[in-house]
C-alpha cells in the first residue's frame, strides 16, 4: 500500500514537471505560423497540469483518510487508557458506596437502640 501511494506520489510530480517544464518552453515566441499549434499545446499542458495537480491533492486526501483510519494502534491505546480511568473511578466510587452503607447501617443501629431505649418508646406500648 505505501508502495503504491509512493508510486502515485513519483507519478504525479513527474507529470507537474513535464508539463510545467513544456508550458514555459511553450511560452517561447517562434513565428506567427507557429502560434496557433503552440497556444493548443500550452492548453494541453495546463490541463495536464491541473488534472495532476488535482490528482496530488486526492493523493493527499486518501493519505490523511488512511492515516486517520488505520492508526488502530493509537486508537486503542486510547481506548485502554480510556477504559482503565473509568475502572478506577468506579472502584472509588464503588468504595464510597461501601463506606456510605456501612455509616448509615451504623447510624441506623444507633438510632434504633436510642428509640428503643426511650421513654417515648415505653409510653407507646402501654
Amino acid at each position: 500500500m505505501a508502495e503504491d501511494y509512493r508510486r502515485r506520489l513519483d507519478n504525479n510530480v513527474e507529470s507537474l514537471v513535464e508539463n510545467f517544464r513544456g508550458l514555459v518552453t511553450m511560452s517561447k515566441i517562434k513565428d506567427r505560423t507557429q502560434t496557433s499549434r503552440q497556444a493548443l499545446q500550452s492548453s494541453v499542458y495546463a490541463t495536464t497540469l491541473v488534472h495532476a495537480s488535482e490528482s496530488l491533492l486526492k493523493l493527499i486526501a486518501e493519505l490523511k483518510l488512511s492515516l486517520t483510519l488505520n492508526d488502530f494502534e493509537g486508537i486503542n491505546q486510547q481506548v485502554d487508557a480510556t477504559s482503565e480511568s473509568l475502572k478506577e473511578k468506579c472502584d472509588d466510587v464503588d468504595n464510597s458506596i461501601d463506606h456510605l452503607c456501612s455509616d448509615v447501617a451504623s447510624a441506623l443501629f444507633e438510632l434504633e437502640n436510642h428509640y428503643y431505649q426511650s421513654k417515648w418508646r415505653v409510653q407507646q406500648d402501654i
